[in-house]
């Protein structure tokens, strides 16, 4: 086994720069659809059409919106719009609660967003970059504060470590025993004699598992591609919430 690393004090700021990146750097314009607005004449022939739920028409005193339901269009208020430098960690957290909103681009109406948008790309590479700092994060803390961390994991668990070790260890990569633990160990270890309290304080410790065998669970689906996401937004919401106040 490698000699471990000496104890040192983890900062939050180490990592807090790639929650930068993922907190202001991806705006909403990487899920959002451009949008024209449509005559009053046919906007609802051309929503049944095209299966839209939203629209924009064009009306003699200027542009309006209309949503399935609504009795006709009506005017556009500052609640119904994003900037389009609005970071997409931002709009998910509005989307929530709102189904859509337009997006203005140099003063101007071009694009919408609605929640259904969430489930592309850049959404979950921004879920998934959370999950990798939190990784990161836990490693980082085991390495500095849990030096005996071994007596934490199963016998299996910690074999599984070791394998992965070796293996890298033979392909002359300057590695140690922790960057060889899972996700699930690291969250293990902060399981036992009551660590968990440092990063979710007034929980319990089946609250805390919960809460990192979920996360497990979201990063393998993302990781996999999965069509479909284990958990509702809301709840991947309340999972991101709990990794940045952890580390901040």
């Amino acid at each position: 086994m490698p000699n471990e690393a000496p104890k040192k004090e983890v900062s939050p700021a180490n990592h807090l720069p790639l929650f930068d990146l993922f907190d202001r750097y991806v705006p909403v314009l990487c899920i959002a659809e451009k949008t024209h607005p449509f005559p009053a004449t046919s906007f609802r022939e051309e929503m049944a059409r095209r299966n839209f739920q939203t629209v924009l028409v064009q009306m003699p005193g200027g542009l309006r919106k209309f949503d399935s339901g609504d009795s006709s269009p009506s005017p556009i208020g500052a609640e119904d719009l994003l900037h389009e430098h609005t970071p997409l960690i931002r709009a998910f957290e509005r989307l929530l609660d709102r189904r859509r909103f337009f997006i203005e681009t140099a003063g101007k109406i071009s694009h919408i967003v609605t929640r259904s948008d969430l489930d592309k790309i850049p959404m979950r590479l921004v879920v998934i970059g959370y999950i990798s700092v939190w990784e990161t994060f836990l490693r980082d803390r085991v390495k500095s504060e849990v030096p005996g961390w071994q007596q934490s994991l199963s016998a299996e668990r910690l074999a599984s470590a070791e394998a992965l070790y070796q293996l890298k260890k033979s392909r002359n990569e300057e590695i140690d025993l922790i960057q060889c633990l899972q996700l699930a160990d690291l969250g293990s270890i902060f399981s036992k004699d009551k660590r968990y309290k440092k990063l979710m304080p007034g929980a319990s410790r089946e609250q805390y598992d919960a809460m990192v065998r979920n996360i497990g669970k979201l990063r393998d689906a993302l990781a996999h591609s999965q069509p479909r996401l284990p958990f509702s937004w809301e709840e991947i919401d309340v999972q991101l919430r709990f990794m940045r106040k952890a580390i901040r």
